[in-house]
C-alpha cells in the first residue's frame, strides 16, 4: 500500500507577522532585523550616486538586498513617483505591504503590476489580497506568462528611470542578482508601455476568489 503524507495547513500568517517578524524567537528575530537593516543600508548606498541622463548604474545584489528596498531608496532620493510600472515573476507579503505604503503615503501616484501565473498558482491568497487592495486604491495588477524583472519610474521632477535585471521584487535568498538602473526617458516609457499593455490585456480575467 502506498502511503502519501498529507500536508499540514497552519492557516494564513497575519500580515504583521510576516512583515515585522512577530512570533519569531528573539535570537532569530535579532538576526532578521540585522539582515533587514543591512539590506536597507545597502540599497541606500547603491542609490547614493544616481546616473545622469543617458548614463546607467550597474549593480550586483547580495543576498541581503531586496528589490523593493532599491525602489524605496530611489523614491526617497527623487521624491514623488507619478508612475511606477513593475514586471516581476513574484513577490512576497513584505513587498506587497511596501507597495501599499507607497500608494497610501502618496509617494507613488500610479502603480501597475504584472506577475507570473506561476506565482499566482503558488501564492493564491496573497494574489487575491493584492487584487483586492489594488482595486480599492484604483490601481491595476494582472498575472500572465511572465519571467521579466523590469521596473519603470516616472518622477514628478520629469526624470524617468528604468531598472532591468535578474532580480524579482523579493529578496534573492543566497544567490547573487544583478540589475542596471538606466536614466533614459525613452527606455523607461517603452518599458512602461509594454507592461501596461499586459495589464490591460490580462486584468479583465483577474477575479479574486
Amino acid at each position: 500500500m502506498r502511503f502519501v503524507a498529507q500536508g499540514v495547513r497552519f492557516g494564513k500568517r497575519p500580515a504583521q507577522a510576516e512583515d515585522e517578524g512577530d512570533g519569531i524567537p528573539r535570537p532569530h528575530m535579532a538576526k532578521l532585523i540585522a539582515r533587514r537593516q543591512a539590506g536597507i543600508r545597502e540599497a541606500a548606498d547603491l542609490m547614493a550616486c544616481l546616473p545622469e541622463p543617458g548614463e546607467s548604474l550597474h549593480c550586483v545584489m547580495t543576498a541581503r538586498l531586496d528589490m523593493t528596498d532599491v525602489l524605496n531608496a530611489l523614491i526617497e532620493r527623487k521624491g514623488r513617483c507619478e508612475r511606477l510600472t513593475i514586471a516581476t515573476l513574484g513577490f512576497n507579503r513584505r513587498n506587497f505591504l511596501m507597495m501599499l505604503r507607497w500608494l497610501d503615503s502618496g509617494a507613488v501616484a500610479s502603480l501597475s503590476l504584472v506577475a507570473s501565473k506561476f506565482f499566482r498558482s503558488h501564492n493564491g491568497e496573497l494574489w487575491d489580497e493584492t487584487l483586492k487592495e489594488f482595486g480599492e486604491r484604483k490601481q491595476r495588477a494582472a498575472c500572465c506568462p511572465c519571467h521579466a524583472k523590469v521596473m519603470a519610474l516616472a518622477f514628478a521632477d520629469g526624470s524617468r528611470f528604468a531598472i532591468e535585471g535578474s532580480a524579482n521584487l523579493c529578496s534573492n535568498g543566497s544567490a547573487r542578482e544583478q540589475f542596471a538602473l538606466v536614466n533614459d526617458a525613452a527606455l523607461s516609457d517603452w518599458h512602461a508601455r509594454w507592461i501596461e499593455e499586459l495589464v490591460r490585456k490580462h486584468a479583465r480575467h483577474e477575479v479574486a476568489s
